[in-house]
């Protein structure tokens, strides 16, 4: 299957079960209808998305992923900016102020065409004396994914409890079938 169809056909998955005024949890969202009414696209739209499963774990066991260029473009761009700023407030500065400051720092990097580590120390002092030489630091990947220690958030404990969480409902799903089958 050609790589661009096999795309379109993964990209309406997230909507295939929507279009018949059903939910993905099959709860019908249409009040004026009643419920033999619905029956007939709810079975539609069950079957639509069952038939795509099959699409979606055939496609999850073939993809291959370029972890070298991943890990490239996610240290690139101003995806750090929010680490910047976040930066600024650990040092007293509000954080409308740090957001500025950063979003100077940006278009000067933008005008230079450079990336926010390869602004000098200077020139960022210019832009807030906050600026120190451990700003530099929490630019890294590992620091910027670190600063988001929220439930559902990128720091690399919270992904691995959420992969844990994950793996235990499936596990509890898998046993549920099989009590039924």
């Amino acid at each position: 299957m050609p790589h661009a169809d096999l795309c379109s056909r993964m990209a309406k998955i997230p909507g295939a079960s929507d279009r018949s005024g059903t939910s993905a949890i099959g709860a019908v969202s249409y009040t004026h209808l009643d419920l033999q009414e619905t029956q007939e696209p709810l079975f539609d739209a069950t079957e639509t998305v069952l038939s795509l499963v099959p699409l979606a774990t055939g496609w999850m066991k073939a993809v291959e992923f370029d972890h070298d260029r991943m890990q490239n473009a996610a240290q690139t761009g101003f995806m750090n900016a929010w680490a910047a700023a976040t930066y600024l407030v650990q040092r007293g500065v509000a954080f409308r102020l740090a957001h500025e400051q950063v979003g100077k720092a940006v278009q000067l990097c933008l005008e230079k065409g450079c990336q926010f580590q390869d602004l000098p120390l200077e020139e960022l002092k210019k832009l807030n004396p906050a600026f120190d030489r451990d700003f530099y630091s929490c630019l890294h990947l590992e620091a910027v994914l670190a600063i988001h220690d929220v439930p559902g958030g990128t720091a690399p404990a919270r992904v691995r409890q959420a992969l844990t969480d994950a793996k235990q409902r499936i596990g509890s799903i898998r046993e549920e079938i099989h009590a039924h089958a």
